[in-house]
């Protein structure tokens, strides 16, 4: 099943080489794949990793050159019902759910830890496990595009530019795009996997979803990811809802429990709340910047009819321009 996978011998071999030296004859028979395949990948992996070769009688080890070798650190039996707990969260959301360089390590992860727990703590965390759990559970199946996701990881470590036919759903066409790939991340909006990067037809970055790329192409050209990008930092600065756009201030006025939902949830990290005056009897006005267009829209409505938008006019009279387009339909009906 490793064989021909660049990505995941790339990305699993450091791994291995931290836990002690490997022969290289051992990664090819790992990886099922010759050594001179096994040479190639050291070398590649050397311009970023200490990685010094050591010939011991007639077979060549690999190995760190300061001499690291991982210890398994002293869990105690909560740490480790917890760290259980936490991957089945993040397996239930669909991360591991897809081929990628660790999903089988994620599997063996859950063996291990359940294997070292007593009978007794054991059948207390199946106890916690009905309990715990995480409410984003994967829509689809992503076992077909696995090709896809390969090469966009690859293309992202090694900073290769993409040549993409990708379908855009809202204009029902499928178009030719050149991509710079930085991050593959799950999206609880929709729970789909998508990827964000650079896109040189709208010249801005932008995410697309996986499911809808038909085709993928590896360039080999370099691209230079932005020093300064961090996925979690990019997500909350300019998508809201699943969906990319400009960044808009909006303000918001909620009515009867929703009030108090607004009140005590929050939906942004820009969000603040708004003391009106004169003060709205039983309302909470909240305000955010956050990024405009589908997703907004489909926020507020989500909300109807307890919020309000108070700005921007152009969002307030979206909105109601949807509600007439329902209306009309209801009454041809």
């Amino acid at each position: 099943m490793k064989r021909g996978k660049l990505t995941d011998r790339l990305a699993e071999l450091p791994f291995l080489l931290a836990e002690r030296p490997y022969s290289q004859q051992e990664l090819a028979d790992y990886f099922t794949v010759d050594r001179k395949t096994i040479q190639r990948n050291i070398q590649a992996l050397s311009f970023n990793y200490p990685i010094v070769e050591e010939r011991r009688g007639r077979q060549v080890y690999y190995l760190y050159s300061d001499g690291y070798r991982f210890r398994a650190p002293q869990f105690t039996p909560a740490e480790l019902a917890t760290l259980l707990l936490a991957q089945q969260a993040i397996a239930s959301a669909g991360l591991t759910a897809f081929s990628s360089p660790f999903a089988e390590h994620a599997r063996t992860l859950l063996t291990k830890v359940r294997a070292s727990l007593p009978e007794q703590l054991r059948a207390r965390l199946e106890l916690l496990a009905q309990v715990y759990g995480a409410a984003t559970v994967p829509a689809k199946d992503f076992a077909a595009y696995s090709d896809v996701i390969e090469r966009l990881t690859t293309a992202a470590v090694e900073q290769w530019r993409v040549q993409m036919r990708y379908y855009t759903m809202s204009s029902n066409t499928v178009s030719e795009r050149l991509y710079e790939p930085y991050a593959i991340y799950f999206d609880p909006d929709g729970a789909t996997l998508k990827v964000i990067g650079y896109d040189h037809k709208s010249g801005e970055i932008r995410p697309f979803s996986i499911d809808h790329i038909h085709s993928l192409r590896l360039t080999r050209e370099h691209f230079t990811r932005p020093t300064d990008f961090t996925l979690p930092e990019y997500l909350s600065a300019h998508c809201f809802n699943g969906i990319h756009g400009e960044l808009v201030t909006v303000r918001l006025r909620a009515t009867g429990v929703t009030a108090r939902i607004f009140a005590e949830r929050r939906f942004h990290s820009s969000q603040r709340l708004i003391n009106e005056e004169p003060p709205v009897a039983d309302a909470t006005t909240i305000e955010m910047r956050v990024a405009g267009g589908r997703g907004l829209l489909r926020f507020v409505l989500s909300w109807l009819p307890d919020v309000e938008v108070l700005s921007p006019p152009e969002l307030r009279a979206a909105v109601e321009n949807l509600l007439r387009q329902s209306l009309t339909l209801a009454k041809e009906k």
